[in-house]
């Protein structure tokens, strides 16, 4: 029996594998990214997690859970 953990943290970085031997970051605050969140799509046999970045009100990346190395939260809590 599984059970999903609801992030109530805000996410302020995440860093990417992107191809082998390199990796890339986005962080809150920095190239222009508003936000970072977490959100699931339909896969072929389950709901998969993905994690999307926000420049304003345009998604610039889209990730699936399989290709991040590390989520890092902000130590605020959303109201």
């Amino acid at each position: 029996m599984s059970h999903e953990h609801t992030i109530e943290q805000l996410m302020q970085s995440i860093e990417i594998d992107t191809i082998p031997e390199s990796q890339a970051s986005f962080a809150v605050g920095r190239n222009g990214v508003t936000r970072i969140e977490a959100c699931t799509k339909p896969g072929l046999h389950c709901d998969i997690p993905y994690v999307r970045v926000w420049v304003g009100d345009i998604c610039r990346a889209e990730f699936c859970q399989h290709n991040i190395v590390g989520v890092y939260f902000a130590t605020q809590v959303p109201a």
